[in-house]
């Protein structure tokens, strides 16, 4: 059954919101998103689901489709707490969105990835891989709609590579698929239409080719009865009570929460009366170099990030970086010789666009095939402002202590460690938590 119907010559769409449960004909490949959906389905006023969303790709996933598709979600589930992120950037290809997947994708940890980026199919496939290994994410892909020059009628015969590709990655790493090429195909077709009727310069879409994009990716999207999600593929999430078995007190007053998985989420019984503190086996979670991460850089001369990643090889802190242009640089922006410096390690190091530099603490690390700056300013036409700066930040992805807040307010307590067994001690004066569930995301192993 599809949600989404042609009218008019105008494609104006009916969304037919009451519909909600289909067959696995329709889209055999939506098995592989019925966590997500058994959770939407189920969800009430009284115990709402919560869900994180994102979109990620180059400029067409930035395009304004995915605000319909936001909408659309709203709209058939009222009663679930949404977070909605759209993170792609225009003219990144998949080995530059492989880099700033990194701070953009893996750090966020959505429970929906959709993902769709031009370019070599090994980094696309590198990108999905690694959202599986470090996330519970589960990941919905889709073939491309024609560009200005595409014949629909030969596509249809003679599928095009990167559709095979795109298809034959969904099947390997358990992905829904949407095969929204072979839909524009048709489309087209059926109503004698020229590709560039829907299109603003030959790719990007227009306002129309928006809302049909849109329409044809939400049309897929349903519930399957009697699915739960399959946890070999995406991982679990899986909810544990503050007096599950898992729990225990131990003789000095504390809790220790032993759990399976790389994140977890504290929710709030809203009985706080103080603050907690946690350890991760045993030990401090701040000198856990895997449990830190780095913001995306800022911009350059346009909208894509002058820096596409930023490492680090010694354990960060909480700590704002700036990037600053020194003397010798080309004023072309071909070439960046720079100082690094944080807010709070000081000044670190100077370093050039054409080596590999490591900071002084070992809290930078710049691979100089990152620097996308240097193509920046040349194509744009640009010159490298002498006060040309760039700045990223480093941040924990754990809490060694808070205050819990209102009841069912969430707090991640630790993200990233290994996808293995882990105890979580818990410590508080009172021996009074305020913590009145846990939440364990562990991928698939």
């Amino acid at each position: 059954m599809k949600l989404v119907k042609f009218l008019s010559v105008g494609l104006v769409f009916v969304l037919a919101s009451a519909a909600g449960l289909v067959s696995a004909e329709d889209n055999p490949t939506a098995i592989h998103i019925q966590r997500t959906m058994k959770a939407l389905e189920e969800s009430t006023a009284e115990n709402p689901a919560h869900l994180r969303v994102m979109f990620y790709g180059q400029s067409i996933t930035a395009q304004r489709w995915t605000q319909e598709v936001e909408q659309f979600f709203r709209e058939k589930y009222p009663t679930v707490i949404f977070e909605f992120r759209n993170a792609a950037i225009g003219g990144f290809q998949s080995p530059s969105l492989s880099r700033t997947a990194e701070c953009d994708l893996y750090p966020w940890y959505p429970d929906l990835l959709f993902f769709h980026v031009y370019g070599p199919m090994d980094k696309y496939e590198e990108i999905v891989k690694k959202t599986r290994a470090k996330t519970s994410a589960e990941i919905i892909l889709w073939t491309s709609h024609l560009n200005g020059k595409e014949n629909p009628k030969g596509m249809l015969l003679e599928r095009d590579q990167r559709s095979k590709d795109i298809l034959e990655i969904a099947e390997r790493n358990a992905c829904m698929v949407i095969d929204l090429n072979k839909k524009w195909c048709r489309m087209l077709i059926d109503h004698a239409w020229e590709p560039n009727r829907l299109l603003s310069d030959g790719i990007h879409l227009n306002d129309e080719g928006c809302h049909i994009y849109a329409g044809m990716i939400w049309e897929d999207i349903a519930r399957i009865p009697d699915t739960d999600g399959e946890a070999e593929i995406s991982g679990t999430i899986t909810e544990y009570a503050a007096d599950a078995p898992c729990v225990a007190r131990e003789e000095n007053g504390d809790l220790t929460f032993s759990f399976d998985g790389n994140r977890v989420t504290a929710v709030s019984d809203g009985t706080a009366e103080g603050e907690v503190c946690f350890l991760l086996d045993g030990e401090p979670m701040d000198g856990n170099i895997d449990l830190w991460t780095s913001t995306r850089p800022s911009t350059g001369p346009c909208w894509m990030p002058a820096i596409n990643y930023i490492g680090f090889e010694k354990v960060p802190v909480t700590e704002d970086w700036t990037l600053t242009a020194v003397d010798g640089s080309k004023e072309d922006g071909s070439y960046i010789a720079y100082k690094v410096a944080g807010s709070v390690t000081g000044e670190d190091g100077q370093g050039n666009s054409e080596e590999m530099f490591v900071s002084n603490s070992g809290r930078a690390v710049i691979d100089p095939g990152d620097i996308g700056a240097l193509w920046q300013f040349p194509y744009f036409k640009q010159q490298l402002p002498k006060d040309f700066q760039v700045t990223w930040s480093t941040r924990p992805m754990f809490t060694d202590a808070y205050t819990p807040g209102e009841a069912g307010e969430r707090t991640v307590i630790v993200q990233n460690c290994s996808n293995g067994p882990h105890k979580l001690t818990v410590r508080s004066k009172n021996g009074k938590t305020g913590i009145g569930k846990w939440i364990v995301n562990m991928p698939a192993k």
